[in-house]
């Protein structure tokens, strides 16, 4: 293993032709006074993870470049619909291919400034088209707990993990990132365990957040007690494909996010998730191809009767203009006798 994590250190140290740069954290920047908000969509690329974020300034950074079973394509289709033709910073959390299986193709396609990944290495065709196509890159960074760099001029990112130099899992080697604007934060695990989550926390870092991307796809290998209780976030993003064959989201995690008052928001369930900020708080908007959708009405019955829109995996209903309405394939129409009948639950974000 040392012997590989060396050969990547040479890599890196090849296509950048410098020592990584130390950057000045912007946690601290004033949010604009007229801004567009920050954007942050966890892109629905079955199980698999890919996060683009927008600063109030028009800059973009993309976390992980991976797409499941299926999804060819999502990726580079995503960025290309939002005239997306260069990516200030990208970073690819650790090597395993539902991460970077399609960064090939980004680092080919898309002018990239900053390409930041950690000192860990994979044996896999995936990785080695990373490394090829990372050449294309302004600038390549070993990625390691300590360093922080902006995000436009409003947003700051501080980079928690890798912590060590060296782990049994890859899924340990992920770049953990808390990003923050103004006084909203976003902290993103790729596929970190609980043994990173651990040094973490012995490292004294601030990991409070008010959305948490959850490590490893809601795996019950990440997001220890201990560390939910930290970051304490109002939201719990997670990424997965439907019916997956892991498992995913683990029904450890549901309960440790249910007992802490989080509110999950699953791809699998919603597709593309997308939250904004505009410094003070965060909202969540449909996608685009759902917001002008109109919600089949339910025929049955009392038509002036209110109808809600429920979700039937994970039993919850919604109002119809909720901006966290499931999938088309996933919504079922309930009066309030219905859902109650049921055992749905209101969705606590548009039904008070």
């Amino acid at each position: 293993m040392k012997k590989i994590i060396a050969y990547v250190s040479l890599i890196i140290s090849i296509l950048c032709g410098c020592s990584p740069e130390a950057y000045d954290s912007g946690n601290t920047a004033a949010v604009p006074a007229e801004s567009a908000g920050l954007t942050v969509s966890y892109i629905d690329v079955g199980q698999a993870d890919s996060i683009l974020i927008t600063s109030p300034d028009g800059k973009n950074m993309l976390i992980d470049a991976g797409e499941g079973e299926g999804r060819s394509g999502a990726v580079l289709d995503y960025l290309r619909e939002r005239n997306i033709t260069e990516l200030d910073t990208v970073i690819a959390t650790h090597p395993h291919s539902d991460h970077i299986n399609a960064m090939d193709d980004v680092l080919d396609n898309i002018a990239v400034d900053k390409f930041y990944l950690p000192n860990a290495s994979h044996t896999t065709r995936d990785f080695e088209n990373m490394l090829d196509a990372a050449e294309n890159a302004n600038e390549v960074i070993q990625a390691k707990a300590g360093m922080s760099f902006n995000l436009g001029e409003s947003v700051g990112c501080d980079i928690l993990a890798p912590v060590s130099d060296s782990y049994d899992d890859l899924n340990n080697y992920s770049v953990v990132v808390k990003m923050v604007y103004g006084s909203t934060s976003f902290l993103f695990t790729g596929d970190a365990e609980k043994e990173v989550e651990k040094e973490i926390l012995q490292s004294a870092a601030d990991v409070s957040a008010d959305v948490l991307k959850c490590g490893h796809h809601g795996s019950s290998t990440s997001t220890s007690a201990d560390f939910l209780a930290a970051v304490d976030p109002d939201y719990a993003v997670i990424s997965c494909g439907r019916d997956n064959d892991y498992g995913h989201p683990h029904k450890e995690t549901l309960q440790k996010l249910e007992k802490n008052g989080t509110e999950v928001l699953r791809t699998d369930e919603m597709g593309t998730i997308t939250l904004v900020s505009n410094g003070s708080e965060i909202v969540s908007v449909p996608p685009a191809d759902t917001a002008e959708k109109p919600v089949q009405e339910n025929t049955v019955g009392n038509t002036d009767e209110k109808i809600y829109v429920g979700n039937k995996n994970s039993k919850v209903y919604h109002t119809k203009d909720c901006s966290a309405l499931p999938k088309e394939e996933n919504r079922v129409y309930l009066t309030p006798e219905e859902a109650e009948t049921n055992g749905y639950t209101p969705h606590k974000a548009c039904i008070k």
